[in-house]
């Protein structure tokens, strides 16, 4: 039986600031004043490890920004190499649709600040992947600034309680090369869902935002909530 799924009529508003610097992640003082969205959808096919995670997410006219804060164990993290499979070590990833009549992107980040990024046009499974995916080139990962909480390769992995985080600036333009001119204005909305994953690690574990199914997967884009740009609060 094919799995029934619906938009959530969930909905973040994801403030509207005024940036001096546009290119560069923002520092953490300002993170403080930005409201949080919980990541706690359980996956039942994950463990008993079921980490605290957060996100932030902020917007000025050049880019979008955001910050995972992990509240962690049973940390791994293995894979060093941009685009690599880095869902397997401790991770957090960010799925973005800024057009409805578009794609989305799948922003992967684990703990060492090492990306995995594409463009989906079509989620259609096929042998391959899927149906129409375009893997981000590396003269557009270089303009992603990541900051990572101090981390490298960790293996074997952290049993302990572990705190750790992920700032990150992606610049609106990674996104208009593939579906065209896009403005961030307090009539915008995007869609999207964000989780937190392990899959290799000895506590696997699966949590998003939004609920994605009995069927484990994220890339259900009909799973995803609405985030709004507000351009009230004063940053």
């Amino acid at each position: 039986m094919q799995e029934q799924l619906q938009n959530s009529n969930t909905s973040h508003l994801i403030p509207l600031i005024d940036n001096q610097n546009n290119d560069q992640c923002l520092p953490m003082p300002v993170w403080q004043h930005i409201p949080a969205m919980t990541i706690n959808n359980v996956h039942p096919r994950s463990s008993e490890h079921h980490p605290k995670t957060i996100v932030k997410l902020a917007a000025d006219q050049y880019a979008l920004h955001m910050r995972f804060e992990v509240e962690d164990r049973y940390v791994c993290c293995r894979h060093l190499q941009r685009q690599g499979p880095v869902c397997q070590d401790s991770c957090v990833e960010a799925f973005l649709k800024p057009l409805p009549d578009k794609g989305y992107f799948n922003f992967e980040i684990n703990i060492a600040g090492v990306i995995h990024t594409s463009y989906i046009a079509d989620h259609t499974k096929v042998p391959t992947g899927f149906k129409d995916r375009t893997m981000l080139r590396d003269v557009e990962l270089d303009l992603i600034q990541i900051q990572a909480d101090g981390h490298g390769r960790i293996d074997p992995e952290i049993t302990e309680p572990l705190h750790w985080g992920i700032t990150c600036c992606i610049p609106l333009s990674i996104f208009e090369q593939y579906v065209g001119p896009i403005q961030v204005s307090s009539k915008t909305q995007w869609q999207g869902n964000f989780y937190k994953c392990a899959d290799h690690s000895s506590h696997p574990h699966w949590l998003s935002w939004q609920p994605v199914g009995e069927v484990l997967g994220f890339h259900k884009p009909e799973c995803f909530g609405r985030l709004c740009f507000d351009s009230s609060p004063q940053i």
